[in-house]
């Protein structure tokens, strides 16, 4: 497998983009060199990339020393877990053969942890094939990770069709105490670099004023906002991002954005972050944000809107789950257990 710097990745990020849309049952957005690159600069210890770039696909992970003296491959975001490392057509036997060979030859003392890979795949089964005989493999150490993802057929109609009667009663509302308010949405076009550095900036001024913000989480958290800083402009230039704004009275008292990328089930939006001001809680609105960005996808023809990691209130609004396992390595050359180590984690 030919291996790539973090350079030479960069520069093919567009053939790597190309292989992971065309990568069934994996979560595309959080797989790209968008999501990953950024979390592996912004997010993550000093690390070692290993990217190959073989016959059958592609392997993207990076390699972490340990204080205790073992190091590990893992994926380049290695705290929500979402992205998977493999991007490939055809039989996915064929990239997991080359990618256990490649660890034989190159990492064979170094602990695996392959993310974003759906149970009882054929990827899955793939990988448990190709590794078994050198590693002694667990799926269950790290829990499964879920996203929900709202089915967008027959546009919003559509949507609220499948939803609760209580759901609907409830967002019509909030609507109408929003209008009374006058508070009004309005879509965003962010399509350069300052066009996203100006969404980032009123992102994070409303964070500030959010629940998140006066607690010291989300984009007040100075890595978050990194993360996104790194990752808005490409995907503006692309022309993906999606956002709208809530004002009143001229000023901002929300906003929501994410990215449209295209997947193998159809055109999805991956949302991304949203934020209200704290003083306005009682006109919902999240909802109201969430509800004026579903409408204008729905009007350009988006099939799904992953809300992203699993967290109670998404199951409201998105009846579909994707959910993958990472799969847990030890080389069968090291001698006695190693345990899982937590600060593989990051609480983001």
């Amino acid at each position: 497998m030919l291996p790539l710097d973090l350079a030479e990745l960069e520069r093919a990020a567009g053939d790597l983009d190309a292989a992971v849309a065309r990568t069934p049952g994996i979560d595309t957005f959080c797989s790209s060199s968008a999501w990953g690159l950024s979390a592996h600069r912004a997010l993550m210890p000093p690390r070692e990339l290993v990217c190959r770039r073989g016959e059958h696909g592609w392997v993207v992970l990076a390699r972490r020393l340990h204080d205790v003296g073992w190091s590990a491959l893992e994926p380049l975001e290695a705290g929500w877990l979402l992205g998977c490392p493999f991007a490939f057509d055809g039989d996915p036997r064929d990239l997991a053969r080359e990618f256990a060979a490649e660890c034989a030859r190159s990492f064979p003392r170094d602990l695996l942890f392959l993310s974003g890979v759906a149970p009882l795949s054929p990827l899955f089964d793939a990988l448990v094939e190709a590794l078994e005989d050198r590693y002694e493999l667990d799926t269950t150490t790290i829990p499964f990770t879920r996203r929900f993802r709202a089915d967008l057929t027959g546009g919003v109609d559509g949507f609220l069709s499948r939803r609760t009667p209580r759901f609907r009663a409830n967002l019509r509302q909030a609507e109408r105490r929003a209008a009374r308010l006058g508070v009004r949405f309005e879509p965003l076009a962010v399509t350069g670099e300052r066009e996203a550095e100006a969404l980032l900036s009123r992102a994070v001024a409303l964070e500030a004023k959010s629940w998140k913000g006066r607690g010291g989480d989300g984009l007040a958290v100075p890595e978050m906002a990194e993360f996104y800083r790194l990752m808005l402009p490409g995907l503006a230039r692309r022309g993906a991002l999606r956002a709208q704004v809530g004002v009143h009275e001229g000023r901002d008292v929300a906003v929501i954005f994410g990215a449209n990328i295209a997947t193998p089930e159809g055109l999805t939006h991956r949302g991304l972050q949203f934020s209200f001001d704290d003083d306005y809680r009682a006109c919902s609105l999240g909802n109201l944000a969430q509800l004026a960005q579903l409408t204008a996808l729905s009007a350009e023809g988006v099939a799904l809107y992953d809300l992203g990691s699993e967290v109670e209130y998404k199951q409201r609004w998105g009846e579909l789950c994707l959910e993958t396992a990472t799969i847990v390595g030890v080389p069968q050359a090291l001698r006695g257990p190693v345990d899982s180590d937590d600060s593989l984690r990051v609480d983001c």
